[in-house]
């Protein structure tokens, strides 16, 4: 049974984990570093500390500044086509350029990231060695939480829609502006301007979606957190063969992805030097208890491991389940996505929720199936690739 992913242990996990508000700062996130130490102790994994520093400005000042200014280039597009200036061709291009820039978030993450600021947080990493190891493996989650005033499903369909109009209305004063020079009037008109504004208000809304510290973050991402400490248990008494095995727990991913990037910074040449796959669980399982794998993020897309993605989908395939592939283009960012762009093979089992960032997201809200069909997948294919490598 020892060698087996306990879903009542790993619930256990989540139930202690989400008992205090943690986000980044506050007293909460000490109380879960000190839990996940027990729990590694426990298990026989002990957890080092490995320290960072880093800055909320990011998250509370840079990205509303960037909603912004998405924002106002839109005004400035839309008035431009009011008053008929054929020259509303340049806001038009401006507002492409920046919105192909600003997709770009985990970028600009990185460089705060590296940058440090006067606040400090933990990564903890535990290490289970392989019997003949030719390389590594790291399984990843994060372990702080946040809540922000705007229901989740408000924010990303702001996002969607603030983006994908704002897009459009680029595209369209890039035409009209065209038409014009060529001798076509398209511009002034009255309720094709209103209809310009739309972008800019839904872009400037979102600078009002404060975070705060009243979500219990039980499925993001104790969640997560449950599924990497209960499968450390099981290695730890059958470890792999041909991978040594990193139990990392990150730090400070809802302010910007810091701890992931500063542990990237940190072993990147290390790591390099031989195979290394990355598992990163973020909300592993949906509220229905379905199944998905984090297939591309930003626009244009940036690929994750086909790999371990087609492994994944063809071990759930297996057992009957379902692993559906999940793309996000804007509005949501994870620990596995700079070393992506770091050229690393890795990928991520997420999901969507329309509670996180809430006080809804409790205990309750748990899919007990889930959390084991996410662990059980997750052996099987640490197992398969153990396989593989031999």
């Amino acid at each position: 049974m020892h060698e087996h992913f306990d879903g009542h242990r790993a619930y256990n996990h989540i139930a202690k984990l989400s008992a205090n508000r943690r986000l980044p700062g506050g007293p909460g996130e000490e109380l879960a570093q000190a839990y996940i130490r027990g729990a590694g102790e426990e298990i026989g994994v002990p957890m080092r500390s490995e320290e960072f520093t880093y800055a909320t400005w990011p998250l509370t000042v840079f990205l509303p500044g960037i909603c912004l200014i998405l924002a106002a280039i839109c005004l400035v597009g839309s008035f431009t086509y009011l008053w008929g200036n054929y020259l509303v061709v340049v806001p038009g291009l401006v507002l492409l350029l920046a919105m192909q820039l600003s997709s770009k978030w985990t970028g600009a993450f990185e460089r705060f990231g590296a940058r440090g600021g006067d606040k400090r947080s933990l990564n903890l990493i535990g290490e289970i060695k392989g019997e003949d190891a030719s390389g590594t493996v790291i399984l990843s989650a994060h372990y702080d939480s946040k809540s922000q005033t705007m229901p989740v499903i408000l924010r990303a369909g702001l996002f969607i829609l603030g983006f994908g109009t704002a897009i459009l209305l680029g595209f369209w004063l890039g035409v009209a502006g065209i038409l014009e020079f060529a001798g076509v009037t398209v511009l002034g008109n009255r309720a094709i301007f209103f209809v310009s504004l739309v972008p800019a208000l839904f872009l400037s809304l979102l600078v009002f979606n404060f975070t705060g510290n009243k979500s219990p973050g039980a499925l993001d991402n104790a969640s997560g957190e449950a599924v990497i400490l209960e499968l450390a248990r099981v290695l730890a008494v059958r470890p792999l063969r041909n991978f040594d095995v990193r139990v990392a727990s990150f730090g400070c991913e809802e302010v910007g992805l810091c701890g992931s990037i500063n542990y990237l910074l940190e072993h990147e040449e290390e790591l390099k030097k031989r195979p290394c796959f990355m598992l990163n669980f973020d909300m592993p399982f949906s509220a229905a208890g379905q199944l998905y794998v984090n297939t591309g993020f930003e626009m244009p897309p940036n690929s994750t491991s086909r790999r371990l993605n087609e492994l994944a989908c063809k071990v759930a395939a297996d057992r009957g389940l379902e692993m559906k592939e999940i793309y996000l283009p804007v509005g949501a960012a994870a620990d596995h996505m700079p070393w992506v762009k770091h050229g690393f093979e890795a990928t991520g089992f997420v999901s969507v929720a329309t509670f996180i960032h809430q006080a809804g997201d409790s205990l309750d809200r748990i899919n007990r199936e889930g959390l084991r069909r996410a662990g059980e997948v997750a052996l099987e294919v640490l197992r398969t690739l153990d396989r593989e490598h031999s």
